[in-house]
């Protein structure tokens, strides 16, 4: 099934990693270059070396969705932070962005046309860590922490956490960007915003957030830069291994940025 995808649209893919290896496993495993191969191979758990080879195996699958290019042929180069992009050149191909995020059990994939993305996900069933806050979150967002009731410090934190991750990946620089120099805030209940410090470059205007619940385990944050004036459609997929089924599904909207 091939699907389209214009510039007003995210599409933001779910995969729940199977507790067994799949039955195609090998033809699974036949799409992963020698490099991806051997570092498939050097994870010590089953459980890992299964999240990995469905996470090389999903993204080549779905670029194959929206673009003529077979699975196995899809090549990607890294910027110089390491974030992969598409390096075929074909057009149609050279249009895609995408961004991967995984927890233990869920993948994440978000695809763009023309405008960086970046997506992250959390299994925030977990405790969070709540002591690193005040070394990687703002001192207004590490202040706003602290004077929440506890049992409200944990989905905050993930809140933050989700967000700032998402961020750093649609920059496509990673940690090289100070966490503690830019902000999130919440206005009401179902707004979030940002700001930036001086000397980040950037401005709050270029981008979007949300923040999705796709269940009681899990928390999404989306970042998306804006390159046109109207609004953006957000498509929800959920895919099974080898998409043997894909299906769209609601996955809650918790919060998003004002216009977004």
């Amino acid at each position: 099934m091939q699907l389209q995808i214009d510039s007003r649209q995210v599409h933001l893919w779910h995969l729940y990693v199977p507790d067994q290896d799949a039955p195609a496993h090998e033809e699974a495993m036949a799409l992963l270059t020698p490099e991806e191969r051997e570092k498939h191979g050097r994870f010590h758990f089953a459980r890992d070396r299964r999240r990995y080879l469905m996470t090389r195996w999903l993204i080549r699958s779905l670029l194959s969705r929206y673009a003529p290019i077979a699975p196995r042929d899809w090549r990607f180069e890294t910027n110089a932070y390491g974030r992969p992009r598409i390096a075929n050149a074909l057009l149609q191909a050279k249009r895609l962005r995408f961004n991967i995020s995984h927890s233990a059990a869920l993948i994440v994939v978000a695809l763009t046309v023309e405008r960086e993305v970046g997506v992250d996900v959390e299994h925030t069933a977990r405790a969070a860590p709540l002591e690193i806050a005040q070394q990687f979150f703002s001192a207004d967002e590490a202040q706003a922490l602290r004077q929440l009731p506890a049992e409200l410090q944990p989905s905050r934190f993930w809140d933050l956490w989700t967000l700032k991750e998402s961020y750093i990946k649609a920059r496509g620089m990673g940690l090289s960007l100070p966490l503690d120099r830019f902000s999130f805030s919440f206005e009401g209940a179902h707004e979030v915003a940002v700001g930036f410090e001086d000397g980040l470059d950037d401005s709050a205007a270029r981008w979007r957030f949300w923040q999705l619940q796709p269940d009681n385990a899990h928390a999404v944050a989306l970042c998306l830069e804006c390159v046109q004036p109207e609004g953006v459609q957000l498509v929800c997929w959920k895919a099974s291994p080898l998409l043997a089924s894909v299906e769209e599904f609601q996955s809650a909207v918790t919060r998003r940025s004002p216009g977004g």
